[in-house]
């Protein structure tokens, strides 16, 4: 379970940000839910903090039974607390590794590690359960080649970056705040548009009442000349 707003902060971007990246892949990813390992023993179980498995579909599950998903899942990241912080540095990546997963990371938000470890780290796991640790980027992220994204730590926050764009993956309230922005900007923008829509037209109609004053008057000039030349016509004819 989550340890307080830290923990849990992490829990709820990860999960958010997972689902959304890879939602049109067959991909589950989800956050403090039980891994069961064998069938008929629910006392052989973990509790990943966070699990993605590619293959298996999306959606909501009670749990991830192995034998009922067929395969393990791909990428396990735990967070670490001060009670439980050996069991998932020392004894998790063997059973992790035996299991099948790919890669296993683990991330120390509040420092609780004593042994001098990194606050983050992963390792890529190959044949006969051989680990590989992950190095970090030059920008001191690390690339999740199972993920396809970047892991980088901010302060006590754990972020996922686009190794392409560069971008760090918004959780559901920064998405909500840019959709807020980019609404209110596109409110201004239309309603900025419209006022200048609204001068235009105005203009538009005064330049209409100029030109409809001038032909007033210049027809009104005509038909005084016409009277004029009619008077001087009328006096040459005297």
């Amino acid at each position: 379970m989550a340890e307080g707003d830290f923990h849990g902060d992490v829990l709820g971007y990860a999960r958010s940000t997972l689902q959304a990246w890879f939602a049109d892949r067959n991909a589950y990813a989800s956050t403090d839910k039980f891994l069961f390992l064998e069938e008929g023993n629910r006392r052989a179980a973990v509790v990943p903090d966070i699990l993605v498995a590619f293959g298996p579909p999306g959606g909501p599950r009670q749990s991830y039974k192995h034998w009922e998903e067929g395969k393990a899942p791909d990428f396990i990241l735990e967070v670490l607390s001060a009670d439980n912080w050996r069991n998932d540095v020392i004894r998790k990546p063997a059973l992790y590794a035996d299991l099948g997963v790919r890669e296993y990371w683990t991330f120390d938000p509040r420092g609780v590690r004593t042994d001098g470890g990194p606050p983050l780290e992963g390792w890529r796991f190959g044949a006969g359960g051989h680990r590989v640790a992950i190095p970090s980027t030059p920008d001191g992220g690390y690339l999740s080649q199972v993920l396809g994204l970047e892991i980088c730590r901010d302060g006590r926050l754990l972020r996922f970056r686009d190794p392409e764009s560069g971008e760090v993956l918004p959780d559901y309230l920064e998405s909500e705040q840019m959709r807020r922005r980019a609404a209110a900007a596109r409110q201004d923008a239309e309603s900025r548009a419209a006022s200048a829509e609204a001068r235009a037209a105005s203009a538009e109609a005064r330049a209409a009442s100029a030109e409809a004053r001038l032909a007033s008057e210049v027809a009104a000039r005509r038909a005084v000349e016409s009277r004029v030349a009619a008077l001087e016509r009328r006096a040459r004819g005297q």
